[in-house]
């Protein structure tokens, strides 16, 4: 009898599926986690996910519960915690993003998002499945964390060096790096070093580094950098050995590449070096003379403005100075009247004759 009763429920199932819509199209998420053990506080980290859908023939609601027990605040959705997946996409991108505040204690932080998907109701009579999936959530928060990883390097033809009256402009070699942050902190290669030998591998020709400064990553980024590095050697096809440096005493990665230098002029859109590619004695060829002829025009003017200042403060000083007996004259003009000696005394008198005579008398 109960055997009976069993088999009576499940074809009455059977058939009541049969005769509606349900949507048992498969469904998951990938990566099916937030992971992160390299956060700091004031750090940002963002990590994209996934929804995949076998048979999307229909519109479904998604909705985002977020159970992140004391970091609830750190979480968020780029399409916030209700949205659409729109039938034919079987695609849909979901980025969580997470901010650590800057008073964050410093450990591990534990949860999980839950994503739950039912039917927008304009599929007529029919009914949908409701389907879910969960993320789980790990972040460490940590100290500052130096790291970063090489994803893929590329060295490019150059063009041989050339000489302009006594400078050495030098080929310019071009290292491509993909740089993944693997920290918490911005992030750059301290050095990138190259051992130039023949095409054989067996004889060491040239050694060089790179001479500018390579562009920083933010943490939890990758991106594309570039090191320039100089090389005096003729036309030919060599080995490089080269070397990125995380540190003065580490490297992030060695290997080996193959370089081809060509004639100057023979590669379109190749960019030489200018001035910065100049040794040590050749800038100093052409900053010194410059410096000097500044020095010589530059020295005798600001000489004249300072006597200048000097005479202008004395004049200042010395009539500031309190006359005597109240009348304006200078202190120096007094010196100069007593130190003049006595004009002698003229007086006139009328002569005899109609004339006049002038008796000078000292007093």
């Amino acid at each position: 009898m109960q055997r009976r009763a069993i088999f009576f429920i499940a074809g009455a199932l059977l058939s009541w599926l049969m005769q509606t819509n349900v949507a048992l199209a498969g469904f998951g998420i990938t990566p099916p986690y937030v992971h992160n053990e390299t956060l700091r506080p004031g750090s940002d980290f963002t990590q994209e996910i996934i929804i995949v859908r076998s048979d999307p023939t229909d519109d479904l609601n998604a909705e985002l519960t977020i159970n992140t027990p004391g970091f609830e605040s750190w979480i968020s959705s780029d399409r916030g915690l209700k949205f659409l997946l729109p039938k034919g996409e079987s695609q849909v991108r979901l980025k969580i993003a997470v901010h650590v505040p800057d008073n964050a204690k410093l450990g591990d932080y534990r949860g999980s998002i839950r994503i739950r998907t039912s039917g927008t109701g304009e599929q007529g009579s029919g009914i949908s499945l409701v389907l879910g999936a969960q993320i789980d959530v790990f972040l460490r928060v940590r100290d500052q964390i130096f790291d970063f990883e090489v994803r893929r390097v590329e060295l490019f033809d150059a063009e041989e060096g050339h000489k302009v009256l006594w400078l050495n402009y030098p080929g310019k070699m071009t290292f491509a790096m993909q740089l993944e942050n693997t920290g918490n902190v911005p992030a750059a290669p301290y050095k990138i070093r190259f051992e130039t030998y023949d095409i054989t591998g067996r004889q060491l020709l040239e050694t060089s580094e790179n001479t500018n400064s390579i562009k920083e990553i933010l943490p939890f980024a990758s991106q594309r950098v570039e090191a320039y590095l100089p090389t005096f050697l003729p036309t030919g096809s060599y080995r490089v050995k080269y070397n990125v440096m995380k540190e003065k005493d580490s490297s992030a990665q060695v290997g080996e590449l193959t370089l081809s230098i060509f004639p100057r002029g023979t590669i379109a859109g190749y960019k030489p070096y200018g001035f910065e590619g100049l040794s040590l004695p050749d800038k100093l060829t052409l900053i010194l003379p410059v410096v000097t002829v500044s020095l010589a025009i530059v020295t005798p003017v600001l000489g004249r403005k300072k006597r200048r200042a000097r005479r202008a403060r004395r004049e200042a000083s010395e009539s500031a100075t309190p006359s005597r007996g109240g009348m304006g004259v200078t202190s120096s003009t007094a010196r100069m009247r007593s130190q003049a000696p006595s004009a002698p005394s003229v007086r006139r008198s009328a002569a005899s004759s109609g004339g006049d005579v002038v008796n000078l008398k000292k007093r």
